[in-house]
């Protein structure tokens, strides 16, 4: 902490544990334990559903300063949602916080569940419940349990989601210049989702994301660079994913046709490293009969491109009446 913590004799005093070398037994109360941990569960899902409502202090600056505007304005924009930003993190904590308090006395309730409910509990079985390696295994943990309630939650989905899962918590965006953003979202098991989106005037979009594990190793880096045109009534969008080497893995480009208005042609196709198409949609809507027909294509066998899948889509009716027959 040092002199850079304001409450250094707070912090020495509530992180003094001589009262863990001893002292008396304590009774376990295993239906307590397992209530307590439940609604310490409970208390943890309450806080991350409200968090939700502080959705306006992360959008209200970008919204007050939109724009170019005065240096002064830009630095109170970025305090502000840097503000913003720590009080999400610190409930995002808390949260955590009562779940791993929840998790320990679940573990205490699993390491007493086949004695006597009233067996005295050893502190040292405390600091286990919480993770504490240097301490022994509570005798009367179950041997089908291996690990700590928290340890076998996270191994049964040890891998983080997906980049698009909606499990990652997104935090506010924050600028870090004039044409860069990051964004964090953290995981269901403490991974870290970053985001680093930069935008060059009038030019293409970058975005790499990088996903670390609760330890805060590196699992994946990806980078995609989103640029678009329009040529008369085309418009085109091409997004490229890059590799490590900052060459482009895959191109996805879109081509956008319109008439009067209304979209009549649509097609994306995705190449690889090597220029070569490795899946073609087209959509076309016939302007007279309002029909649209959408046709997907991929390389087959020959290595050409082979349709595999086509729909044909009518135009809507009212429908009508099914006829009627007299009885008889």
């Amino acid at each position: 902490m040092g002199a850079d913590n304001p409450y250094a004799d707070q912090t020495s005093t509530n992180t003094s544990t001589p009262w863990l070398a001893g002292g008396p037994a304590v009774d376990v109360d295993l239906d307590g334990l397992r209530e307590y941990a439940r609604l310490m569960k409970t208390q943890q899902a309450d806080i991350g559903s409200r968090a939700a409502y502080l959705g306006p202090l992360n959008e209200m600056p970008g919204q007050a300063w939109d724009g170019d505007v005065l240096g002064e304005a830009d630095a109170v924009r970025a305090q502000l949602l840097a503000n913003a930003g720590e009080l999400r993190v610190y409930l995002g904590k808390l949260a955590e916080s009562l779940g791993n308090v929840g998790n320990a006395a679940q573990t205490i309730a699993d390491s007493y569940r086949s004695g006597d409910a009233l067996s005295a509990a050893k502190l040292s079985d405390v600091l286990f419940a919480f993770g504490d390696k240097s301490v022994p295994r509570p005798a009367g943990l179950p041997e089908g349990v291996g690990t700590t309630y928290l340890e076998a939650q996270i191994a049964g989905g040890a891998a983080p989601p997906p980049l698009d899962s909606p499990q990652w918590q997104a935090g506010p965006v924050t600028p870090i210049s004039a044409y860069q953003t990051l964004q964090t979202a953290t995981g269901p098991h403490g991974e870290r989702r970053e985001t680093l989106t930069f935008t060059a005037p009038g030019g293409a979009v970058t975005t790499t994301t990088t996903v670390y594990d609760r330890s805060g190793e590196t699992v994946s880096t990806s980078t995609t660079r989103t640029s678009s045109r329009v040529d008369g009534p085309v418009s085109t969008t091409t997004q490229q994913t890059l590799g490590a080497d900052g060459r482009p893995a895959s191109t996805t480009e879109t081509r956008t046709r319109t008439e009067n208005g209304r979209v009549v042609e649509e097609t994306t196709e995705t190449v690889d490293a090597k220029g070569r198409t490795t899946q073609l949609t087209s959509e076309e809507l016939d302007p007279v009969s309002r029909e649209t027909t959408t046709t997907t294509y991929q390389p087959g066998k020959s290595g050409l491109l082979e349709e595999t899948n086509r729909v044909e889509t009518g135009t809507r009716t009212s429908g009508a009446d099914a006829p009627h027959y007299a009885n008889g």
